[in-house]
């Protein structure tokens, strides 16, 4: 008899063991990372912030993560550095982006490396999420810039996960 319930009890534990993993594996799951691109197209306003629109494609587009295609503005501006030699100058830029399927807006704070002399750029980029059903969003990557007549476009190529 004694040896029927030491048999119960291992059994009781190990399903007990069971649905604990599972139930801390769900969130694991739903936090994981997934690769996205996103390309933005800047529009340079004298009179005031910089602005314009995206679109987003990759595996974080397709499960859901963030949503394919929004405006944005600049909302931050900050030099950090200048190299008079080589024509480079660092600088500090916040934007943020609003979905426009509803799904909520994201900030993202891009550290940038542009070269006066081409208007090209190359920058580091971290996002957040700010409201919404996004509101939980994370991500981070890299980045280039080539100028256009009216202003730029952007290519983020990172990581992003809730």
């Amino acid at each position: 008899m004694r040896a029927r319930a030491r048999g119960g009890w291992w059994l009781a534990a190990a399903v007990m063991a069971i649905v604990a993993v599972a139930a801390l594996a769900a969130p694991v799951a739903a936090g994981s990372a997934q690769r996205v691109m996103i390309v933005s197209n800047v529009t340079f306003n004298p009179a005031g912030p910089n602005f314009g629109d995206f679109a987003a494609s990759g595996p974080a587009v397709d499960s859901g993560l963030i949503c394919a295609t929004g405006t944005f503005v600049d909302t931050g501006l900050k030099f950090a550095g200048f190299q008079s030699r080589t024509g480079h100058v660092q600088l500090q830029v916040l934007k943020d982006f609003t979905c426009d399927d509803g799904s909520g807006t994201f900030a993202v704070k891009l550290q940038i490396n542009a070269d006066f002399n081409t208007g090209i750029e190359s920058f580091a980029w971290v996002a957040s999420g700010s409201s919404g059903a996004i509101g939980s969003l994370k991500g981070a990557g890299t980045g280039s810039t080539v100028p256009t007549a009216t202003g730029n476009i952007n290519t983020y190529v990172g990581t992003i996960a809730r």
